[in-house]
């Protein structure tokens, strides 16, 4: 499944992982750069047919590191040898270890152990296209790592704020006080025609999210 939303000097595309309906995000440049970047790594095939002639993968930004968010990381990295994964450093370090991202348990155990991770901060922004900056949310809650990002209006949540969905805390390293600080965060960094692209499900506009069921 994909869709295409535009905005600024670049547009989005989502794949979506059918098995754990977890979406990867393709960041495409509107002025024909080649280099484009991802929101997590759930789907390597689909990815990879929504590739144009000469395009490729330049960065990962990884939300956190549960198996339907990485499974296709190696994979990509094969492929894309020079890309660049960035994420939280409790992301870097779950990537290392199969009970931490959780592959352990679906039989299909995943660790990734390049070096060239790079670990980004809350309110660090990242030059990405012409005229856009990329800016790091730490929304921990749902896992001690999750991150969400900003560019232009969109804004990447994750798994930290899913449609209508309460927030799983009930994972390893879940904790439902910063679930709740990060659902916050995000409303706090939210404008109101910024749209929101989960981990999972649509994408659906700020404005027409009721945040008393989740506050």
């Amino acid at each position: 499944m994909s869709n295409i939303a535009r905005s600024h000097d670049y547009h989005i595309q989502v794949v979506t992982n059918d098995h754990f309906n977890a979406n990867t995000y393709i960041l495409k440049s509107n002025s024909n750069q080649n280099g484009c970047y991802l929101i997590d790594i759930g789907n390597y095939e689909g990815v990879i047919q929504l590739l144009e002639k000469n395009q490729y993968i330049k960065g990962i930004f990884l939300t956190h590191a549960h198996y339907d968010h990485i499974c296709g990381i190696n994979k990509i990295i094969d492929r894309f040898p020079h890309c660049k994964i960035l994420s939280s450093s409790y992301t870097k370090e779950a990537l290392r270890d199969s009970k931490m991202n959780l592959s352990f348990y679906h039989n299909t155990p995943i660790t990734y152990n390049g070096n060239n991770i790079k670990v980004v901060d809350d309110q660090e922004t990242l030059d990405l296209f012409q005229n856009d900056q990329l800016t790091i949310l730490e929304t921990p809650g749902h896992n001690k790592g999750s991150l969400s990002f900003k560019i232009g209006h969109a804004i990447f949540t994750g798994d930290s704020l899913i449609p209508d969905r309460a927030v799983i805390t009930k994972l390893k390293s879940g904790n439902k006080v910063e679930a709740l600080a990060s659902i916050i965060k995000i409303k706090n960094n939210s404008k109101i025609n910024d749209v929101i692209y989960p981990g999972h499900g649509e994408s659906f506009e700020a404005n027409t999210i009721n945040w008393n069921f989740y506050l």
